[in-house]
């Protein structure tokens, strides 16, 4: 439904692919390494695509949005820092899986994914904060999962819903609220004029001449 709500344009077609693409990979990939057997090499290397997938994730939450609502450097401008700071973060991840501090990887999934503010900030300037809402309150709900887990908190139910369980509450939540806000925004109706480069500041118009 989320594909087809975007047809009629190329663009923005192939970005809720690549979103569609990103949730279904996450979620099938975080399933099937719950699923293996805690002893096995299978779910030892599981777990690293699992924690690949989340940059996965969240680079592709930022496609729909920058492909729809922005032009020029708006768009491809910050594209290409989040797949680059992913493809980046992901090569970290994997050589020093079993070296890298866990505060590290911690700090490679906020930073990643609190750039978002600086679109999210250009979108609340031409619409409203409350347009934006979905993608800030996913994004808390995101960060909250995931420090959360780094501290091994709460626990609720001890043996059944552990910090892990309340981390993946937390996943869903936030990836709900930013599947909203993309379904929102999905038709192109809000998208910018083809000339117009949304990021950058809006000129003021030149005074009149005097006759």
């Amino acid at each position: 439904f989320l594909i087809r709500r975007g047809a009629g344009n190329t663009a923005r077609v192939s970005s809720l692919g690549v979103f569609v693409l990103g949730s279904v990979m996450l979620l099938s990939v975080s399933g099937t390494y719950h699923l293996l057997d805690p002893t096995g090499t299978a779910r030892d290397v599981m777990r690293v695509i699992d924690h690949a997938a989340i940059f996965i994730l969240i680079a592709c939450s930022f496609t729909p949005p920058h492909v729809i609502m922005f032009r020029g450097v708006g768009r491809w401008g910050m594209l290409l820092v989040i797949w680059t700071f992913a493809i980046v973060a992901i090569t970290l991840k994997c050589i020093y899986f079993r070296s890298m501090p866990d505060a590290v990887g911690l700090g490679l999934y906020l930073g990643m994914g609190w750039i978002g503010l600086i679109g999210s900030v250009a979108m609340g300037r031409r619409h409203s904060i409350g347009f934006i809402a979905p993608i800030f309150w996913g994004g808390i709900a995101y960060s909250i999962g995931a420090i959360m887990e780094h501290f091994q908190w709460p626990t609720l139910l001890p043996g059944v819903i552990q910090p892990h369980e309340v981390f993946h509450v937390a996943v869903l939540i936030g990836l709900a609220f930013h599947w909203a806000f993309i379904y929102g925004i999905a038709d192109g109706r809000l998208s910018p004029p083809r000339d117009v480069d949304s990021l950058a500041p809006k000129s003021c118009p030149a005074p009149a001449a005097h006759r």
